[in-house]
Protein backbone atom coordinates (compact mmCIF):
# COMPACT_ATOMS: atom_id res chain seq x y z
CA UNK A 1 0.00 0.00 0.00
CA UNK A 2 1.10 3.13 -0.97
CA UNK A 3 0.33 6.26 1.27
CA UNK A 4 1.49 9.90 1.54
CA UNK A 5 -0.04 12.58 3.26
CA UNK A 6 0.53 15.60 5.48
CA UNK A 7 -2.45 16.31 8.14
CA UNK A 8 -2.38 18.50 11.30
CA UNK A 9 -3.78 16.37 13.87
CA UNK A 10 -6.30 18.91 15.12
CA UNK A 11 -5.78 17.88 18.71
CA UNK A 12 -6.97 14.12 18.37
CA UNK A 13 -4.73 11.11 19.70
CA UNK A 14 -4.33 8.36 17.33
CA UNK A 15 -6.95 5.85 17.95
CA UNK A 16 -4.48 3.11 19.29
CA UNK A 17 -7.38 1.56 21.91
CA UNK A 18 -6.39 -1.58 20.72
CA UNK A 19 -3.23 -1.66 21.73
CA UNK A 20 -3.64 -1.45 25.08
CA UNK A 21 -1.54 -3.97 26.29
CA UNK A 22 2.33 -4.53 27.54
CA UNK A 23 4.09 -3.33 30.21
CA UNK A 24 5.60 0.11 30.84
CA UNK A 25 8.22 1.84 32.75
CA UNK A 26 7.48 5.64 33.75
CA UNK A 27 11.06 7.38 34.37
CA UNK A 28 10.65 11.16 35.78
CA UNK A 29 14.74 11.32 35.85
CA UNK A 30 15.64 11.43 32.63
CA UNK A 31 19.14 12.88 33.50
CA UNK A 32 21.71 11.01 35.63
CA UNK A 33 23.02 9.45 33.07
CA UNK A 34 26.69 9.65 32.80
CA UNK A 35 27.63 11.39 29.40
CA UNK A 36 30.44 10.51 27.10
CA UNK A 37 32.86 13.42 26.28
CA UNK A 38 32.16 15.82 23.90
CA UNK A 39 33.18 16.22 20.76
CA UNK A 40 35.24 19.55 19.48
CA UNK A 41 32.16 20.81 17.31
CA UNK A 42 29.81 23.57 19.85
CA UNK A 43 27.38 24.48 18.77
CA UNK A 44 26.82 28.28 18.03
CA UNK A 45 23.73 29.67 20.44
CA UNK A 46 21.49 32.24 20.82
CA UNK A 47 21.31 34.16 23.85
CA UNK A 48 17.92 34.94 24.45
CA UNK A 49 15.68 33.67 27.45
CA UNK A 50 12.52 32.62 27.40
CA UNK A 51 10.04 34.61 29.87
CA UNK A 52 6.29 33.49 28.68
CA UNK A 53 4.97 30.75 28.18
CA UNK A 54 4.85 29.12 24.14
CA UNK A 55 2.25 28.22 21.82
CA UNK A 56 1.91 25.23 21.19
CA UNK A 57 0.77 24.67 17.24
CA UNK A 58 -1.05 21.25 16.02
CA UNK A 59 0.38 18.32 15.34
CA UNK A 60 1.92 17.13 11.10
CA UNK A 61 2.04 13.84 10.13
CA UNK A 62 4.06 12.69 6.62
CA UNK A 63 4.33 9.03 5.18
CA UNK A 64 4.52 7.02 2.62
CA UNK A 65 5.50 3.22 1.21
CA UNK A 66 7.10 5.01 -2.57
CA UNK A 67 10.72 4.54 -2.47
CA UNK A 68 12.83 7.38 -2.68
CA UNK A 69 12.73 11.45 -1.00
CA UNK A 70 9.61 12.69 -0.35
CA UNK A 71 8.70 16.00 1.80
CA UNK A 72 6.33 19.03 2.12
CA UNK A 73 7.03 22.49 3.49
CA UNK A 74 5.37 23.23 6.87
CA UNK A 75 6.27 26.86 7.21
CA UNK A 76 8.62 29.37 8.33
CA UNK A 77 11.37 28.82 11.50
CA UNK A 78 10.72 32.06 12.52
CA UNK A 79 9.24 32.38 16.16
CA UNK A 80 8.26 28.73 15.40
CA UNK A 81 10.60 25.56 16.52
CA UNK A 82 9.73 21.96 15.65
CA UNK A 83 10.84 18.63 16.92
CA UNK A 84 9.98 14.86 15.92
CA UNK A 85 6.89 13.56 17.91
CA UNK A 86 6.55 10.46 16.10
CA UNK A 87 7.86 7.42 14.40
CA UNK A 88 6.45 4.32 12.51
CA UNK A 89 7.09 1.78 10.04
CA UNK A 90 10.63 0.33 8.39
CA UNK A 91 13.92 1.86 8.76
CA UNK A 92 15.31 -1.36 7.50
CA UNK A 93 17.58 -0.54 3.86
CA UNK A 94 16.30 -3.25 0.84
CA UNK A 95 19.95 -3.33 0.00
CA UNK A 96 22.97 -2.90 2.10
CA UNK A 97 24.72 0.39 2.73
CA UNK A 98 21.23 2.72 1.74
CA UNK A 99 19.77 4.92 4.25
CA UNK A 100 16.47 5.30 5.50
CA UNK A 101 15.42 8.09 7.14
CA UNK A 102 12.80 11.38 8.47
CA UNK A 103 11.97 13.70 10.62
CA UNK A 104 11.84 17.90 10.05
CA UNK A 105 14.34 19.86 8.44
CA UNK A 106 15.83 23.28 7.99
CA UNK A 107 15.78 24.81 4.68
CA UNK A 108 15.97 28.14 3.46
CA UNK A 109 14.43 29.84 6.70
CA UNK A 110 11.31 27.44 6.35
CA UNK A 111 10.74 23.77 8.05
CA UNK A 112 10.52 20.91 5.77
CA UNK A 113 8.72 17.58 6.59
CA UNK A 114 10.09 14.35 5.08
CA UNK A 115 10.59 10.53 4.32
CA UNK A 116 13.35 8.62 2.62
CA UNK A 117 13.73 5.15 1.99
CA UNK A 118 14.40 2.54 -0.51
CA UNK A 119 12.23 -0.62 0.67
CA UNK A 120 8.76 -0.14 -0.25
CA UNK A 121 7.79 -0.42 3.02
CA UNK A 122 5.81 2.11 5.32
CA UNK A 123 7.30 5.00 6.86
CA UNK A 124 6.20 7.46 8.54
CA UNK A 125 7.12 10.78 10.86
CA UNK A 126 5.06 13.23 12.75
CA UNK A 127 6.51 16.60 14.14
CA UNK A 128 4.96 19.21 16.45
CA UNK A 129 5.75 22.35 16.57
CA UNK A 130 5.93 25.12 19.25
CA UNK A 131 5.72 29.24 19.03
CA UNK A 132 8.78 30.13 19.98
CA UNK A 133 12.80 30.18 18.59
CA UNK A 134 14.29 31.87 22.01
CA UNK A 135 17.50 30.57 22.56
CA UNK A 136 17.27 27.96 19.34
CA UNK A 137 20.58 25.84 19.19
CA UNK A 138 22.11 24.83 16.00
CA UNK A 139 20.53 21.50 14.97
CA UNK A 140 23.60 18.82 15.65
CA UNK A 141 23.71 15.19 14.43
CA UNK A 142 24.97 12.16 16.07
CA UNK A 143 26.28 9.50 14.23
CA UNK A 144 27.12 5.49 15.84
CA UNK A 145 30.49 5.16 16.63
CA UNK A 146 30.79 9.00 17.66
CA UNK A 147 30.87 10.09 20.77
CA UNK A 148 28.03 12.21 22.46
CA UNK A 149 27.40 15.47 20.51
CA UNK A 150 27.23 18.45 23.00
CA UNK A 151 24.06 20.76 22.21
CA UNK A 152 24.71 23.48 24.69
CA UNK A 153 24.78 23.79 28.59
CA UNK A 154 22.04 23.32 30.96
CA UNK A 155 20.23 26.26 31.68
CA UNK A 156 16.64 26.95 33.76
CA UNK A 157 14.98 27.06 30.41
CA UNK A 158 16.58 25.37 27.76
CA UNK A 159 14.76 21.85 26.90
CA UNK A 160 16.29 19.66 23.45
CA UNK A 161 14.56 17.07 21.22
CA UNK A 162 15.27 15.05 18.65
CA UNK A 163 14.57 16.12 14.92
CA UNK A 164 15.63 13.35 12.69
CA UNK A 165 16.29 9.57 12.69
CA UNK A 166 17.95 7.47 10.40
CA UNK A 167 19.57 3.99 9.74
CA UNK A 168 21.26 2.21 7.60
CA UNK A 169 21.51 -1.12 9.91
CA UNK A 170 20.63 0.59 12.91
CA UNK A 171 17.32 -0.01 14.95
CA UNK A 172 16.94 -3.74 14.15
CA UNK A 173 17.30 -4.55 17.68
CA UNK A 174 15.09 -3.90 20.65
CA UNK A 175 18.33 -2.41 22.83
CA UNK A 176 18.89 0.49 20.12
CA UNK A 177 18.06 3.99 20.50
CA UNK A 178 19.22 7.60 20.28
CA UNK A 179 18.42 10.13 22.67
CA UNK A 180 18.86 13.64 24.00
CA UNK A 181 20.20 14.01 28.25
CA UNK A 182 21.85 16.10 30.40
CA UNK A 183 23.87 15.45 33.28
CA UNK A 184 23.65 18.24 34.76
CA UNK A 185 26.10 20.42 33.44
CA UNK A 186 25.74 19.76 29.44
CA UNK A 187 23.14 18.36 27.17
CA UNK A 188 23.93 15.76 24.58
CA UNK A 189 23.09 13.97 21.91
CA UNK A 190 23.84 9.99 21.28
CA UNK A 191 22.58 6.43 21.82
CA UNK A 192 23.68 2.95 21.02
CA UNK A 193 23.01 1.09 17.55
CA UNK A 194 23.75 -2.02 16.06
CA UNK A 195 24.69 -0.72 12.82
CA UNK A 196 24.92 2.33 11.28
CA UNK A 197 22.34 5.10 12.01
CA UNK A 198 22.06 8.07 14.19
CA UNK A 199 19.54 11.23 14.68
CA UNK A 200 19.54 15.05 14.47
CA UNK A 201 18.68 17.55 17.77
CA UNK A 202 18.26 21.13 18.55
CA UNK A 203 17.10 22.87 21.45
CA UNK A 204 15.12 25.93 23.06
CA UNK A 205 14.23 27.99 25.73
CA UNK A 206 11.28 27.69 27.10
CA UNK A 207 9.69 28.70 30.66
CA UNK A 208 8.44 25.72 32.36
CA UNK A 209 9.50 22.21 32.20
CA UNK A 210 6.43 19.23 32.29
CA UNK A 211 8.21 16.33 33.03
CA UNK A 212 10.08 13.16 31.14
CA UNK A 213 8.92 9.64 30.83
CA UNK A 214 10.47 6.92 29.30
CA UNK A 215 8.11 4.11 28.02
CA UNK A 216 8.41 0.58 26.62
CA UNK A 217 6.49 -1.76 25.45
CA UNK A 218 6.85 -5.72 25.67
CA UNK A 219 7.64 -7.54 21.82
CA UNK A 220 4.80 -8.31 21.21
CA UNK A 221 2.76 -5.66 22.68
CA UNK A 222 1.69 -2.08 22.63
CA UNK A 223 -0.59 0.65 24.83
CA UNK A 224 -1.01 4.18 25.19
CA UNK A 225 -0.28 5.94 28.60
CA UNK A 226 -0.70 9.49 30.06
CA UNK A 227 2.40 12.05 29.79
CA UNK A 228 1.77 15.60 31.16
CA UNK A 229 -1.73 17.02 32.03
CA UNK A 230 -2.67 20.44 30.05
CA UNK A 231 -4.12 23.28 31.76
CA UNK A 232 -3.28 25.32 28.50
CA UNK A 233 -0.35 25.53 26.25
CA UNK A 234 1.58 22.63 27.14
CA UNK A 235 3.20 20.51 24.88
CA UNK A 236 5.27 17.81 24.26
CA UNK A 237 7.55 15.63 22.07
CA UNK A 238 10.41 13.33 21.86
CA UNK A 239 13.64 13.21 22.92
CA UNK A 240 14.59 9.41 22.54
CA UNK A 241 13.17 6.76 20.61
CA UNK A 242 14.22 3.46 20.37
CA UNK A 243 13.90 -0.48 18.85
CA UNK A 244 13.16 -2.55 16.02
CA UNK A 245 11.96 -0.45 13.54
CA UNK A 246 10.89 -2.91 10.55
CA UNK A 247 7.68 -3.65 10.21
CA UNK A 248 5.71 -2.11 7.21
CA UNK A 249 2.82 -0.38 9.14
CA UNK A 250 2.12 2.79 10.09
CA UNK A 251 1.03 2.12 13.04
CA UNK A 252 3.84 0.49 14.88
CA UNK A 253 6.21 2.84 16.36
CA UNK A 254 6.47 5.31 18.71
CA UNK A 255 4.32 8.70 18.86
CA UNK A 256 3.29 11.30 21.14
CA UNK A 257 -0.08 12.81 20.98
CA UNK A 258 -2.78 15.36 22.26
CA UNK A 259 -6.20 13.94 23.62
CA UNK A 260 -8.59 16.78 23.68
CA UNK A 261 -10.91 14.58 25.27
CA UNK A 262 -8.96 13.67 28.57
CA UNK A 263 -6.88 16.93 28.06
CA UNK A 264 -3.73 14.82 28.73
CA UNK A 265 -0.76 14.30 26.38
CA UNK A 266 -0.13 10.91 25.25
CA UNK A 267 2.75 8.12 24.41
CA UNK A 268 1.98 5.01 22.10
CA UNK A 269 4.71 2.51 22.07
CA UNK A 270 4.59 -0.91 19.94
CA UNK A 271 6.30 -4.36 19.90
CA UNK A 272 9.45 -3.49 21.95
CA UNK A 273 10.17 0.09 21.33
CA UNK A 274 11.06 2.45 23.69
CA UNK A 275 10.08 6.37 23.43
CA UNK A 276 11.54 9.14 25.59
CA UNK A 277 9.31 12.06 26.02
CA UNK A 278 9.78 15.54 27.51
CA UNK A 279 6.59 18.38 28.13
CA UNK A 280 7.44 22.08 28.21
CA UNK A 281 5.22 25.20 28.56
Amino acid sequence: MNQMTVMKRWCLAMPLAAFAVGCGVEQEDLGSEGAAAPVAEVPAEQTGEATQAVGVENAYWWGTSANGYTSTNIGSMTNRTCFLSGLQGNLKPAVAGRWATGGVLQSAGDYILFVSHNNSKALGVGVQCIYTSAGRTTEMSWAQGQAARLLGAVTASRRCFLTQVTASGGFTSNSDYVRVWNDGINWYLGGNLSGAGGGRAVCVNVPEDHGGWLWIAGDPGGFTQNLAYNPGGVACALSGVGGKFDDNSFTDGVSVDYNSGTRYWEMSVMNGKRGWGNCVK
